[in-house]
């Protein structure tokens, strides 16, 4: 069974380049454009992983505090993207989000920290 991944992006050329590496690595997709709708979805969806943008209208740090603080999410692994540099990569580390990927996204490199989450995440739900 493939695992799910959630995106939470707004900007619709990034969504897609994330949307389509992750279903050509066989992942299935979920898509929301803002931040209110994503933390409903994976509320509903359960996600094996979250990726949110920080600048979404209903902030991204706001969708990942929400995400942390929900016993059924709160071990979802959570990559946030951001245009805005490493301080805002830095902080939502601080608040939880378990990696980053600076925009504009580079489809290999964003492949490497989903394999490497959804990885991580398996080996922790093994021991």
């Amino acid at each position: 069974m493939p695992k799910k991944i959630l995106l939470i992006e707004n900007n619709y050329e990034t969504r897609e380049i994330m949307r389509i590496a992750l279903e050509r690595n066989g992942y299935e997709v979920a898509t929301a454009t803002d931040g209110v709708s994503g933390y409903d979805m994976a509320f509903f969806i359960k996600p094996d992983l979250i990726v949110t943008e920080i600048g979404l209208s209903a902030d991204g740090i706001h969708v990942l505090r929400r995400v942390r603080s929900t016993a059924l999410l709160e071990r979802v692994p959570v990559i946030v993207t951001t245009a805005f540099g490493t301080g805002s990569a830095t902080f939502a580390l601080q608040q939880g989000a378990n990696a980053f990927e600076p925009k504009p996204i580079d489809a290999h490199s964003f492949m490497c920290t989903v394999r490497r989450l959804l990885r991580d995440r398996k080996s922790k739900k093994a021991a």
